[in-house]
Formats: C-alpha cells, sequence, structure tokens
C-alpha cells in the first residue's frame, strides 16, 4: 500500500520541479530579450498566437534556437510546461 502512495508523491514533485525550472530558465532567456516587462497580461493579450499547444511548442522552438539560448529538449519542454500550466492550459 506504502508504494502505491509514493508513485503520485514522486510524479507530482516531478511536475513541480520541472515547473520550477521552466519559470527559471524562462525568466533567465525570455523576459530579458524583450523590451517590455513580462506581465501576466503580456501572455493572456487578445492577439496572442497561442492557441494550441503545437503553437506553443513551436514559439518556444524558435525563440530558443533563433536567440541561441542552448537548452537541452528537456528544458525546452520545461519551459513549454511552465507557460502551459500558468497561462494558456491548452490541450494536446
Amino acid at each position: 500500500m506504502k508504494q502505491l502512495l509514493l508513485i503520485p508523491a514522486i510524479f507530482f514533485s516531478g511536475n513541480t520541479l520541472a515547473n520550477e525550472e521552466g519559470k527559471e530558465l524562462h525568466d533567465e532567456a525570455c523576459v530579458a530579450c524583450h523590451v517590455i516587462e513580462h506581465d501576466d497580461d503580456f501572455y493572456m493579450r487578445e492577439n496572442t498566437r497561442m492557441d494550441s499547444l503545437s503553437s506553443l511548442r513551436r514559439q518556444v522552438s524558435m525563440c530558443a534556437s533563433n536567440f541561441g539560448v542552448g537548452w537541452f529538449p528537456d528544458e525546452e519542454k520545461a519551459v513549454i510546461d511552465h507557460l502551459n500550466n500558468k497561462y494558456y492550459k491548452l490541450k494536446e
């Protein structure tokens, strides 16, 4: 029974760590490149191009590539997950 309780705890703590890593990477690389200060309104404006998870992946990948941030695939995924969890709530 104890093993069954550990599996969800490990899963959720892993998601939390990935989300924290994504926020950290985002704050270091993404926000620094933009002239305007990023707040929640920046991501939630009406004319956003993020209407699907694939468009969010494409945008993050394009920015990471164009600005040479040097993220590994798992780091890029962490940023995508952070943005999606905090702002977009897009489904697959």
